[in-house]
């Protein structure tokens, strides 16, 4: 096993804080932190944590991390319990402290071995920690009540209005940046608080990330569209933060098996990430999809002749992910092949599955859709299939449709090129 050492090292650390059981968020309006054991009904305090020697903090932020009915899950959540089996431990982190986001970063900031998630990676941040991921993805967006605000159109059209933030969070630095003024951003310690100011017509806009502004739209009035979104801002990458006394090579193993479960697919051919997120999100569908049939089209041609050209060095070429196989400018945009065994031997953007067979393996929802693609091929020379499938810069599951076409390499074997794009939603 590759980094023996390192795996030993969190491994040891991950035994000191694990123990079966739920956790009990902290009350509103306090920062006081406390974390219980079902099965031994003991309060576990900040002091007693402090003798381990690795802890995880994070928020009421879902999909990716939150309390319900007692219990934290969410995506990230689900994440580090697979990292921690990964990893060859047989346990599961499940003490982990939910906390007031200032509260938490703050612990992280200051604790050695501490773990803080789901965050946003950005560049005022990055000598502040050590970091593992990206777990994900999110936008920040301006919320507003429902018919209540004027067109927003850029940073400009901000100007005068008074926004809600949560203390310390992404979005003040990324509205600054936006130049949005000081004077016009009130920093509350939760989201709750932010609502409340809203509806009592205190603030005329609050922005955070859009999953977890639905779920506590929903949570607080009832409904998840009860405000709507005026304006959006850029999506980041979420990340795990490690403190900066995190031994790198804890760090580092975190980041394999991290990897291992967002991208290598597992028996049946579905990737854990792929499980995790349709669990919680359930599959979406694409406004504005980042890639065109045109595009796919082309794409799939355009290597078609270059096999039938030199097909030894253009299998090489898309597995280094060179452009245009994988473009550089839109990493949806990709190429793969396959043999007629239904093996993949060439992938542009996962050099992980590069010989692995996929014959009978499926989708998340049970499609084999890569057998129908080398099938249909194999019959029809070209097509299209669909399938639900993952974005790698984005959250969850989408639907996809491959295009495909069966070409006969100049060493006389016999491939088939495979790109695919995601289905745009249906415009009522």
């Amino acid at each position: 096993m590759k980094f023996i050492g390192a795996v030993l090292i969190f491994c040891l650390l991950f035994l000191t804080v694990l123990s079966p059981g739920c956790v009990s968020p902290p009350q509103k309006g306090t920062s006081e932190v406390s974390n219980v054991s079902e099965s031994s009904g003991v309060a576990i305090t900040p002091e007693i944590f402090e003798a381990s020697s690795l802890m995880f903090v994070t928020e009421d932020y879902p999909p990716f991390n939150y309390v319900e009915n007692g219990t934290i899950q969410g995506i990230a959540v689900d994440l580090l319990r697979g990292v921690a089996k990964e990893m060859g431990d047989v346990n599961s982190p499940d003490n982990i402290m939910v906390v007031p986001w200032s509260k938490a970063w703050a612990t992280t900031l200051e604790r050695n071995n501490t773990v803080l998630f789901a965050t946003v990676r950005l560049p005022e941040r990055e000598e502040l920690f050590k970091w593992a991921g990206p777990l994900g993805s999110e936008r920040k967006v301006i919320f507003a009540r429902q018919g209540t605000s004027p067109e927003i159109t850029g940073p400009d059209d901000l100007a005068g209005y008074l926004i809600g933030v949560v203390r310390d969070d992404a979005a003040y630095g990324e509205l600054l940046a936006l130049g949005v003024g000081k004077e016009q951003l009130i920093e509350m310690g939760n989201v709750p608080a932010l609502i409340s100011l809203i509806q009592d017509g205190e603030i005329d806009f609050w922005c955070y990330g859009d999953l977890a502004g639905r779920y506590f739209a929903e949570k607080e009035t009832g409904d998840p569209d009860y405000f709507e979104i005026v304006y959006t801002l850029d999506t980041h990458d979420l990340y795990f933060a490690f403190n900066r006394n995190t031994p790198d090579s804890v760090v580092q193993a975190f980041q394999e098996a991290l990897d291992t479960l967002r991208y290598q697919p597992d028996e049946a051919g579905v990737i854990e990430y792929q499980r995790i997120a349709y669990q919680y999100i359930g599959v979406s569908c694409l406004s504005h999809p980042p890639v065109t049939a045109d595009q796919v089209k082309g794409l799939v041609n355009f290597t078609a002749e270059a096999m039938e050209k030199d097909a030894p060095g253009t299998l090489a070429r898309i597995n280094s992910g060179e452009h245009p196989f994988w473009d550089r400018d839109n990493r949806a945009l990709y190429v793969f092949v396959y043999d007629t065994n239904v093996t993949i031997i060439a992938e542009a953007d996962n050099p992980r599955l590069i010989g692995v067979n996929m014959v009978g393996k499926t989708d998340i929802a049970g499609t084999p859709f890569r057998d129908l693609i080398i099938n249909k091929a194999l019959a029809e020379g070209t097509g299209w299939v669909d399938y639900i499938w993952m974005i790698p810069e984005e959250n969850g599951i989408y639907q996809k449709s491959a295009y495909f076409r069966l070409v006969k390499g100049n060493n006389d074997n016999r491939y088939i090129v495979v790109s695919g794009m995601y289905i745009p939603c249906k415009q009522d």
